[in-house]
């Protein structure tokens, strides 16, 4: 944490509103720890989930601005408060402060507009018939997703050192995501503590015997093999002890 940041550090008690749509608002805020949850007027389902690292209160820097969303506390927190002066003092005297502020709004923004989307794309309820045939479906696709028994691939992350054994034709590596319960097949949260790594990040398939490396479409910060940024959506095969780089986070295949 930034030295200057200290200061302005407040605890926030689980359920606890930190302030509600139409509030003035005159603060910028950034998680220390813990986690919110952004909610819409009227609306329970909170709109987005944030936690440590990431930033609200952008209504600040619009001088008068009221909140546009209702910021609740799930999980006891830390959270470093700024009112606007101060945060506007610091922005003018430290550029990298400015460009982790704005990186950071903008991650907020595209998991908000993630999430609208997928509500508006979410088909109606089917019948409790169809979603027995469903999930029967469902299960025979990952029966049929997975690898031959005799197929052996790990994956080592350097961070933690972890070992994780590849199981299935295609791969997806990532973070959770926590506003939609989305969950990779490896799930890189831990190590990444950064928070750089992009929800669905890269794939990796398994095709005619052999691996393919691929980046996932709307990844930001690069997907590498052996130091070699990967253009999204191109398969590159994949061999025993390449090192593939998600961000900043190595990895090495074993086959």
């Amino acid at each position: 944490m930034e030295d200057g940041f200290k200061k302005f550090i407040t605890h926030y008690k689980k359920d606890e509103a930190i302030y509600k749509v139409g509030d003035v608002q005159a603060d910028f805020y950034i998680i220390n720890n813990g986690k919110v949850q952004l909610k819409l007027e009227g609306d329970d389902k909170p709109v987005v989930t944030i936690s440590k690292g990431d930033f609200f209160g952008e209504e600040s820097l619009n001088d008068g601005q009221t909140a546009i969303y209702t910021v609740e506390v799930i999980e006891d927190a830390d959270i470093i408060k700024i009112p606007y002066s101060a945060l506007l003092d610091m922005i003018k005297k430290n550029a990298p402060i400015a460009m982790k502020i704005l990186k950071k709004l903008t991650e907020k923004h595209i998991k908000i507009m993630t999430n609208a989307l997928q509500i508006m794309q979410k088909p109606a309820p089917a019948s409790k018939k169809a979603a027995k045939k469903t999930e029967a479906a469902v299960e025979e696709e990952k029966t049929s997703e997975m690898l031959p028994p005799d197929i052996k691939a790990y994956l080592v992350i350097e961070r933690s050192n972890r070992v994780v054994q590849l199981t299935k034709t295609h791969t997806y590596l990532g973070r959770r995501d926590y506003t939609t319960g989305s969950v990779p097949d490896v799930d890189l949260t831990k190590e990444d503590e950064e928070k750089y790594i992009s929800r669905r990040h890269s794939q990796i398939a398994y095709v005619d015997g052999k691996f393919y490396l691929s980046e996932e479409p709307g990844t930001v910060n690069g997907t590498f093999l052996n130091g070699n940024r990967l253009a999204t959506g191109v398969k590159h095969e994949l061999k025993d002890k390449d090192e593939i780089t998600l961000c900043h986070l190595n990895i090495t295949f074993k086959h």
